[in-house]
């Protein structure tokens, strides 16, 4: 029962702080998930999932998995993506479909730097089963309805890159949807929970520190105005023989972490992730995991492809 009124507690903390789109430490290989520009950047018909177990040994943890599929078309400064995220935590359950456009121009045609817009469209469906909570005494008429809402949503975002960078900027959720089953979708009060408008900067860079050895750090800032001070994810890998990926990662003031790739061959990449929370829940937990699986089905340019080609974003 302590268990399960730590992480309600932790839960209140995190809607208090806005803290509510999916967590992942290896976001540089799917950044569909926070970013609808990011699609086509691969310049394949590509897919990326990620599954993530957070806090272990915690009853009600959270539990997401990601899929997202994006690829240019025949017109080429057009792409077309979609992603599909659940998140599960204690008696919450939230889907999510997003189908992402994104319009890509060339800034350099020799160094091959792209800027892309991206626009997408989403519905969430936010499931709680609140009378499954196991109250310490009396009751509460906050938890005696369930509820299932329908959220439409969209998001916007602007990514730069090229094959050794990456910048960007997007807005994930530009609505902010009332939660309260009562409510009207965008009506919303100053007491009722809602969806928080929040912010994603995200950047990235490969640098080369011999023929076999590359050093990409990147880091993903996370900001709710007015609600919620700036969150910062730090990757730091080194790439060995453009295969190989071995790194540390740190989240301001939450946990640190390893992680492990492996680039199979230029087109299968899979990944593992392992996370310690530095918060009083390292009392409960032994940590968090994460599995990561991509797969691209075939770069478009083959004439201007070497052998040798690697996406490393």
């Amino acid at each position: 029962m302590r268990r399960i009124l730590i992480l309600l507690s932790l839960l209140v903390t995190l809607t208090t702080q806005a803290q509510q789109d999916p967590q992942h430490t290896m976001y540089r290989f799917n950044g569909l998930i926070y970013n609808p520009a990011y699609a086509g950047s691969r310049d394949a018909l590509s897919l990326a999932a990620i599954y993530r177990w957070q806090w272990v040994n915690i009853d009600g943890s959270p539990q997401t998995a990601s899929f997202g599929i994006h690829s240019p078309l025949k017109n080429d400064h057009i792409a077309l993506g979609f992603n599909f995220v659940a998140d599960r935590y204690s008696v919450v359950h939230n889907d999510r479909l997003e189908g992402d456009f994104a319009y890509r121009i060339n800034i350099s045609k020799k160094k091959r730097i792209k800027m892309s817009f991206g626009v997408g469209v989403s519905a969430t469906n936010v499931r709680a089963a609140l009378s499954d909570v196991g109250l310490v005494q009396g009751q509460d008429a906050k938890f005696q309805n369930n509820v299932n809402l329908w959220l439409p949503n969209i998001s916007a975002g602007i990514y730069v890159y090229s094959q050794k960078f990456f910048a960007g900027i997007a807005v994930p959720q530009i609505l902010s949807n009332s939660l309260t089953q009562k409510g009207k979708v965008w009506e919303r009060s100053v007491d009722s929970a809602h969806q928080y408008t929040s912010i994603y900067a995200t950047g990235g860079y490969v640098f080369d520190l011999g023929r076999k050895v590359k050093f990409a750090p990147s880091v993903l800032i996370k900001w709710v105005p007015k609600f919620a001070p700036l969150s910062m994810d730090f990757n730091a890998n080194f790439i060995f023989i453009d295969r190989v990926w071995l790194g540390i990662s740190y989240r301001l003031s939450n946990s640190y972490g390893f992680m492990a790739a492996v680039n199979i061959t230029r087109q299968l990449r899979v990944g593992y992730a392992y996370d310690l929370t530095v918060t009083p829940l390292s009392h409960f937990t032994t940590g968090s995991h994460e599995v990561m699986a991509g797969f691209d089905f075939d770069f478009r340019n083959r004439k201007m492809v070497s052998p040798r080609y690697v996406r490393y974003f």
